[in-house]
């Protein structure tokens, strides 16, 4: 299977400059497990290796040929060994701990679109400084103004020049075929939900550690009375305390019917995706408690429950949900579709899969994954070296939904009877998919 050109650029900019935990194949993380005595590395990463992996056949030999520096080049592409530096970072975005502007970006190479070209911005995340600014996705960054100085970008180098040589708190302003934006590059606390109905937008900030519901005038002006839209981006950090309080806004504000977008979501914690899974459960006389089944190497299973919460932020049993997704969407995304599904709170005929064009298969390599989600049936757990700081992430699990489903290199596809939503490209400005989606609903 190709690279996504977005999914390596999106790695890059996480590396050098911006934002955030790369989702589109970040997957589960159960958590971590310690190590008490003190070994070497090398011998610690093998006993791990040859105990847990289930990603693929790795012998002690092959092991013993490889280096710490090369051990990934064995492991599958959701397995990682993190130096100790490496993985403090990485711990510290999932918790939402972040420092950048908060986009993720490609370049989009002249010819290759009908919209344009230039620096395509893919994502905004929520409660970041460029969420602030206005900044949102589909928008193309052309130039910007620093103290008085103008850089345009012809290229993805440029662009990367400018943000690497960026000073943090500084004011600057980005030009963009949307308007001009001033932004400056800070640490923030990543949100991860936001919430529409016609007539408010809910999002989220942070003063310290302590979430603030923001209500914004104006929502998304061509949804129906009684109906919600959530869209939700990654299982990390704060997100259940903030989906149950936009459940509790859903309940008092009398929404009958919840479109949960979970479009361009890459999965996360399975804590997270189990509490969540409580929010649709929890008015459901007879609702499984398994929210998933791992399966182990050594032959042994474990159920991950789903977790109960308060009667506030319960959805009614008689709540219809809508789900959205895309081949990105993977992981503990698939996993809570896997739970809704098993438990009637919505069929395949609620699942509206993207649809997208010949030139953005052709863009990112994924043409094979259209019209499904990504497929990712398999869990990591990372174990943490306590004498070191360093890390190993590894495939350790099969996943089945509570019906029995494993869902891993095949993902949700349109066959299963879900419906499907022509996109000319992943991103656009104003989200003309969704805006398809309710035009298709009315």
């Amino acid at each position: 299977m190709k690279d996504s050109k977005i999914v390596k650029i999106f790695v890059t900019v996480i590396g050098a400059i911006i934002l955030a935990v790369a989702a589109f194949l970040g997957g589960f993380f159960t958590g971590r497990s310690g190590l008490g005595d003190a070994v070497s590395t090398y011998q610690w990463v093998t006993d791990l290796i040859l105990k847990n992996y289930v990603g693929g056949d790795i012998t002690e030999e092959d092991i013993k040929n490889a280096s710490l520096s090369s051990i990934n080049s064995l492991l599958d592409k959701y397995s990682t060994y993190y130096t100790a530096e490496e993985y403090a970072a990485e711990f510290a975005a999932s918790q939402g701990s972040m420092k950048g502007i908060g986009i993720s970006f490609n370049y989009i190479a002249e010819g290759q679109s009908e919209r344009g070209s230039g620096v395509f911005i893919e994502q905004v995340v929520p409660n970041s400084p460029a969420y602030h600014s206005g900044l949102r996705e589909g928008m193309f960054v052309t130039g910007a103004d620093l103290g008085g100085k103008v850089t345009q970008f012809a290229s993805l180098e440029e662009f990367m020049s400018f943000m690497n040589a960026l000073p943090d708190d500084t004011d600057f302003t980005f030009f963009t075929d949307n308007g001009q934006f001033t932004l400056a590059r800070q640490s923030y606390t990543a949100s991860y939900c936001v919430m529409s109905t016609s007539e408010t937008t809910y999002s989220f900030t942070y003063e310290g550690d302590n979430l603030k519901l923001v209500e914004t005038d104006g929502g998304i002006s061509y949804l129906p009375e009684g109906t919600a839209y959530l869209k939700f981006t990654e299982f990390y950090g704060n997100a259940v305390q903030e989906f149950c309080e936009l459940a509790e806004i859903f309940n008092s504000e009398g929404c009958t019917t919840l479109v949960l977008d979970l479009r361009r979501n890459g999965g996360g914690y399975v804590d997270v995706m189990c509490n969540i899974s409580g929010i649709f459960l929890g008015q459901l006389p007879s609702a499984s408690n398994v929210a998933m089944t791992a399966e182990y190497k050594n032959g042994r299973s474990t159920g991950y429950a789903v977790k109960s919460v308060a009667d506030k932020y319960t959805l009614p049993a008689s709540t219809e949900v809508k789900v959205l997704a895309d081949f990105n969407t993977a992981s503990a995304s698939e996993a809570l579709i896997g739970v809704l599904i098993s438990n009637e709170v919505i069929s395949y005929d609620d699942i509206y899969l993207s649809d997208y064009s010949e030139d953005y298969l052709a863009y990112t390599g994924y043409a094979e994954k259209n019209c499904g989600t990504y497929g990712k049936g398999i869990m990591q757990q990372t174990f943490v070296n306590n004498s070191t700081g360093e890390a190993l992430k590894l495939t350790v699990a099969r996943i089945l939904w509570p019906n029995g489903n494993c869902i891993h290199d095949r993902g949700v596809r349109a066959e299963d009877g879900c419906h499907t939503l022509y996109s000319y490209w992943g991103v656009t400005y104003g989200d003309e998919q969704l805006q398809l989606f309710f035009s298709q609903m009315s």
